[in-house]
């Protein structure tokens, strides 16, 4: 990155240089897009941070990424946990190592970021991982390599169709043929209740507010960046998945169902939709991340993605790893007590 200078952007900066180089942008994914970002940070409540890498009078690349606070601790994410993005990272109109060396960018990403937002935890997640951990970046830093379900969907409706697991087209042709029907769907409301109650079977409550189904299911439809779709038996919407996309990949977001209809593979059905809709529309990839829930990754494995790795570099004082550790622990029996308080 020599010679190359970073800088905060405002959002409107960071979305005229996004929008004026959108096809050029190298590891550009939708989450990078300025409404899935202003949505998704809208919808939980977080602001939104810009950093421009800039050589010469040239915005060469870019990194976006949420800001919050819990506590004493100020945090910046790219991305932060809770606004549904599985990674968003550095995206760059060439890939030249001289100017953008990924270890040293995410170094001094971090470093503007504490000086510029007084952050004490910073965190950047890339799509594809290196194959094995690099070099740490300080005894402040760590690696993760979180998994990523990715079926490409280039050879077509009919390859992968066969080549799913006889179950999954079992499912799929089963659905269908009782009736169920995938439509457009954009009751945010219902989506909630319909989330809260599988959540629920499954000892859990939603982490995301129903404003949040509220922002993303009425601003992105109409930006073509959202699939919300029903499944619809007998007139009622009996389940709904969100698959947000580009015109490059698409990723499933959250899904839910009624109990009552379990008997029916509505979830087989959605899927399988969003797949055969990114082949019609020339994308490359679906994505779904693995939820680590055997029962739930099972279904998602019946497509035969590959399971990929994704690369996450983390940065936080010492005294907030310790704080992290107790605030999770605290939160996720929180949500443990709040699923049994709505059950009973």
């Amino acid at each position: 990155m020599t010679g190359a200078v970073l800088r905060e952007m405002s959002a409107a900066q960071y979305a005229a240089w996004f929008h004026a180089n959108r096809s050029a942008l190298i590891d550009r994914g939708p989450f990078h897009d300025p409404a899935w970002l202003s949505a998704a940070g809208s919808g939980v409540g977080f602001d939104l941070g810009f950093i421009g890498i800039v050589d010469g009078d040239e915005i060469v690349a870019a990194v976006p990424g949420f800001r919050t606070k819990r506590g004493p601790i100020r945090l910046f994410g790219s991305p932060l946990r809770g606004t549904m993005t599985s990674y968003i990272g550095p995206i760059s109109l060439e890939r030249t190592p001289a100017r953008l060396e990924p270890r040293e960018l995410i170094f001094r990403c971090a470093d503007l970021a504490r000086r510029r937002w007084g952050v004490t935890y910073a965190r950047f997640v890339v799509r594809d991982a290196p194959p094995t951990d690099v070099p740490s970046l300080g005894p402040e830093w760590h690696q993760q390599r979180p998994g990523s379900y990715r079926l490409d969907l280039r050879p077509g409706e009919e390859a992968l169709f066969a080549a799913a697991k006889s179950h999954c087209r079992r499912n799929v042709r089963k659905a269908a043929r009782e009736g169920v029907e995938i439509i457009p769907f954009d009751d945010a409301d219902l989506f909630f209740q319909i989330l809260q109650d599988t959540m629920r079977r499954h000892g859990s409550a939603s982490f995301h507010p129903r404003r949040f189904f509220r922002t993303i299911m009425s601003e992105l439809p109409p930006r073509d960046l959202l699939w919300s779709l029903g499944a619809r038996y007998e007139g009622k919407i009996i389940a709904a998945g969100l698959f947000l996309h580009d015109d490059r990949e698409v990723h499933f977001l959250s899904g839910a169902s009624l109990l009552e209809y379990g008997s029916l593979p509505t979830s087989y059905l959605l899927h399988w939709h969003a797949i055969a809709e990114g082949v019609r529309n020339g994308l490359c990839v679906f994505n779904s991340e693995p939820s680590g829930i055997e029962s739930i990754d099972a279904f998602k494995e019946t497509f035969n993605p590959v399971l990929e790795r994704r690369g996450t570099q983390i940065w936080a004082r010492r005294s907030v790893w310790v704080a992290q550790r107790a605030y999770k622990s605290g939160y996720d029996a929180m949500r443990r007590v709040r699923s049994k308080v709505h059950a009973g």
